[in-house]
């Protein structure tokens, strides 16, 4: 199974939590699983254990246009810097989309 999900909130917030545990649980029983920030969720790109999804597999995409906007850190080792352009296809390709505002 193909799991996307994207999160619009900020590392402050219990979306990011329940997210991670998400991705590492789908990842766990082998799906593929794929992350988008956006808006104030480019700046779990602070939290530790959200770029560590990575390493587990998942692949993690932030729209470069919010993350400047929201001066989040750049160049994160395993993160894909895009567009909405990119959401799309991931949300055209998956079986299951969440989506956490």
């Amino acid at each position: 199974m193909k799991l996307a999900m994207v999160i619009y909130t900020g590392p402050e917030q219990a979306n990011t939590a329940t997210l991670i545990g998400i991705a590492r649980s789908a990842r766990a029983k082998g799906n593929d699983v794929t992350v988008f920030a956006m808006s104030a969720g480019v700046r779990n790109l602070a939290r530790e254990d959200f770029v560590k999804l990575a390493d587990d597999g998942v692949k993690i995409a932030v729209c470069d246009h919010n993350r400047t906007g929201f001066n989040a850190p750049a160049d994160v080792d395993g993160v894909s810097y895009g567009s909405q352009y990119d959401l799309a296809g991931y949300v055209n390709g998956c079986d299951r989309f969440l989506s956490f505002t």
